[in-house]
């Protein structure tokens, strides 16, 4: 509260004087907001642990999950002839596939057009595919050839027919028509109203102006002595999880389905990851320095150094009764003297030979927690822990209340500062007017004695 007049009357200062009592009494605002700010930097210090726990949890689901063990990659011994994918419900073999014939459309092309171009007059054309597709093209007197093509491939669907002007060897006309689509079902038939167009009806067999360039028919394979075929070049169907692509007729190719090793060893890789890099922050947010004599954010935190000694436990725990993987460091994954992890590649592509026992290492889900897979266990106290009332849910949330109180604290005393400041105002205000109101009579009798002494 600003007072221009305070100190006027007496000389008083009473501006200063009010000032310096007032940052007396805010010393412990001072405190509290220090202290505020100490538990913000603590909150925010154990909301990254938190984050990186739940990003822990992930990857040990991963490994917990059937689609990360049962992924599966599919190779050719003749990628040139047949490539494929493979998914998760694939069997683990080796296929033999003898590729026949690949998958054709339909072409059927004219005579040389010499007449009958400009028509004379209006029509009607129609394309009917097998598929059902139908193209109806509307002709008007005075029709292009060229014109006559544009108004059919305007009319043209991924399953319908384009047509071309092609212009021969002998610098003639000739008009080709070719399905969009290929397979048996790409198969069409031509038929027209209009006079002028007669030459390119086609029913289905050569005529004397129209002759089949391509026969639509469907791929063909025998996969280990078993025929197959397909509308398209790629047969979806005939494994169970395996998709071929058939790209050369007339070959073959092995083809071979295996476990998905590489996704395996990336999942292997992300958990490995994402316990680095939060046992090392749990490290870093909890050490003392001794040369500095300052300590981490969550220095003497017990939840978590709870933390840091459970996940501890956890990677140096031994493997469960059904793998004969007893240890991380069997596997390849190897504990080191800062806590971390770091992978042995040779020990861990000797171990994914047999891919079932690593997965019983990490995955297994029965029994006591100790009968569990690593994972599992790694997963289980993450999901523990960040559950509503779990340590770490439990733990950002006392910080929470604690700052919010802290602040309620500043908020009362701010309360109490502005009234003690008011009552000092008041106070220095009134002294300073009696202060004032003593010089005067001091002066005025001092005049007094003055005047009788020059009297007497």
């Amino acid at each position: 509260m600003a007072i221009s007049s305070a100190g006027v009357g007496s000389g008083l200062n009473v501006q200063s004087i009010v000032s310096q009592l007032v940052a007396v009494e805010s010393q412990p605002v001072k405190l509290m907001q220090a202290k505020g700010s100490t538990l913000q930097t603590k909150m925010s210090a154990f909301g990254q642990i938190k984050a990186e726990l739940a990003a822990l949890q992930d990857a040990a689901n991963a490994l917990t999950s059937a689609s990360t063990w049962n992924s599966k990659t599919l190779t050719s011994s003749n990628a040139a002839a047949v490539t494929g994918t493979a998914t998760t419900d694939a069997l683990a073999s080796t296929f033999s596939i003898n590729v026949g014939t690949l998958a054709k459309g339909q072409s059927v092309y004219s005579n040389s057009v010499t007449t009958g171009f400009p028509i004379a007059a209006a029509g009607t054309f129609t394309i009917t595919s097998s598929n059902g597709n139908t193209q109806t093209v509307t002709l008007v007197g005075g029709e292009t050839l060229d014109g006559f093509a544009a108004k059919v491939n305007a009319t043209t669907t991924a399953n319908g027919v384009s047509a071309s002007v092609v212009t021969n060897s002998l610098g003639e006309k000739q008009l080709m028509f070719r399905s969009s689509s290929i397979g048996a079902n790409a198969a069409f038939q031509i038929a027209t109203t209009s006079a002028d167009l007669q030459q390119f009806a086609y029913a289905g067999t050569d005529t004397a102006t129209m002759k089949r360039g391509s026969t639509a028919s469907d791929a063909t394979a025998n996969i280990d002595g078993i025929n197959v075929s397909g509308a398209n070049n790629t047969l979806g169907s005939s494994l169970p999880g395996v998709t071929l692509n058939l790209l050369q007729g007339s070959t073959t190719a092995q083809v071979t389905i295996a476990v998905d090793k590489d996704a395996i060893k990336a999942k292997i890789q992300a958990f490995q990851d994402a316990y680095n890099k939060l046992y090392a922050d749990l490290k870093t947010q909890t050490a003392y320095n001794a040369a500095t004599k300052t300590g981490g954010p969550l220095l003497g935190d017990n939840t978590a150094t709870s933390m840091q000694s459970m996940l501890r436990t956890l990677v140096g725990g031994s493997g469960p009764a059904s793998s004969t993987i007893k240890r991380l460091s069997d596997l390849g994954l190897e504990i080191q003297s800062d806590g971390s992890l770091k992978t042995n590649s040779t020990k861990l592509d000797s171990a994914l030979q047999d891919p079932g026992n690593v997965k019983a290492f990490f995955a297994a889900s029965t029994g006591t927690a100790s009968e569990k897979g690593i994972a599992k266990r790694v997963y289980d106290f993450a999901f523990g822990a960040l559950s509503v009332g779990g340590s770490a849910s439990s733990h950002i949330s006392a910080f929470q209340k604690a700052i919010d109180l802290n602040n309620k604290s500043i908020a009362r005393f701010n309360t109490h500062i502005e009234a003690y400041q008011k009552q000092l105002l008041s106070q220095y205000n009134a002294l300073d007017t009696n202060m004032a109101k003593l010089s005067s009579l001091s002066s005025y009798v001092s005049q007094q004695i003055t005047t009788w002494n020059k009297s007497s």
